[in-house]
């Protein structure tokens, strides 16, 4: 029977620790990189400089708009603003409705009506819009492409390179992947197990979640983040393996490097099937107490051992016998008493 050899959840919990610092780092840098070649600084600083002009717009002229069109405006002290009309919930572009509604016809909303028409000919509402969409739009493409750089080179290049699936941290913790059968992972399975597995469902899937949360989907969002979470504890703790998500997609798990066979083919792996079947079929004497007794009476040799008595005969035979050449000393020498 050729057994799965599970490594610690210890050891588990240190090489995804290790290998989560390295992704972030990479990813950082990656990210870094193509804000740089997309030039993220001056969007950023083009938007900045529009949404300055228009907050300044704001402050000076919102709670005289307000006052005028019968709207209730009050700002707190750490900047948070509420605006109310006959005791409901209104946003900042309710008070430039109400004002371009009538061209600042209305008395005391000439000045603000002419400091908007003004400040719409260099930084129109619209196009501060689209610079805060190209900056959040630019932002969400270098996380998505500086993860999927991350991920390539952690968790698909190097494991392929290194062998048996090891990302940096299974290496420095003997930590290897296989397949359920204890075949060698192939390089289709690790990619697999990389981006369909980590990148898009445990990665990207929650990134895009909590996006969604801020666009009236909160509960929605939170749930399937919750439902995410707790099925991948749930698989690592309740499975055999500790399988989580991205292991159950390719198909792998993750063993100990020094303790688990691994197989380089199915091929190799039939054969040693075969051979421990030969050798369960194959009878085994088993001796309990005493060996059997022909075997007992026989020595090393394949002889009948000799016994005590028999040994202790053959002594005193050999130790009375006379020599051979002195048996009959007298005839010898011609004694003559005979």
């Amino acid at each position: 029977m050729i057994e799965i050899k599970r490594t610690g959840i210890v050891r588990r919990a240190s090489a995804l620790l290790l290998d989560a610092i390295l992704l972030a780092v990479l990813a950082t840098g990656f990210m870094w990189i193509l804000s740089l070649i997309c030039n993220f600084g001056n969007v950023q600083r083009t938007y900045t400089e529009y949404a300055g002009a228009w907050e300044e717009y704001r402050k000076e002229y919102a709670p005289v708009i307000a006052g005028v069109y019968g709207f209730d405006y009050a700002e707190a002290e750490d900047g948070t603003v509420t605006v109310t009309k006959d005791g409901k919930p209104a946003q900042f572009e309710d008070l430039i409705d109400a004002l371009t509604g009538d061209k600042g016809e209305t008395e005391g909303a000439r000045e603000a009506y002419d400091a908007y028409v003004a400040l719409t000919e260099t930084v129109p509402i619209a196009k501060l819009n689209n610079q805060l969409a190209l900056m959040e739009s630019m932002f969400l493409m270098f996380v998505t492409l500086g993860l999927l750089l991350s991920y390539l080179i952690l968790e698909f290049i190097i494991p392929v390179c290194l062998k048996n699936g090891q990302t940096v941290g299974k290496k420095v913790f003997g930590i290897a992947l296989v397949r359920q059968d204890c075949v060698r992972v192939k390089t289709l399975a690790v990619f697999v197990r990389a981006i369909f597995g980590k990148y898009i469902v445990e990665t990207m899937l929650p990134i895009f979640l909590i996006l969604f949360a801020g666009n009236g989907a909160a509960l929605l969002s939170v749930i399937l983040f919750a439902v995410l979470a707790i099925a991948n504890i749930v698989l690592f703790f309740a499975t055999k393996n500790r399988t989580p998500i991205h292991d159950l997609i390719a198909g792998t798990v993750a063993v100990d490097m020094n303790l688990q066979e691994i197989f380089d083919s199915e091929e190799e792996l039939a054969e040693r099937k075969a051979l421990l079947a030969r050798e369960a079929e194959t009878p085994t004497e088993v001796w309990v107490d005493d060996p059997p007794a022909e075997l007992a009476a026989e020595g090393e040799d394949g002889q009948p051992a000799e016994t005590a008595e028999t040994a202790e005969t053959d002594d005193s035979a050999t130790t009375d016998a006379p020599p051979a050449d002195g048996a009959d000393e007298g005839e010898q020498r011609g004694d003559p008493k005979q």
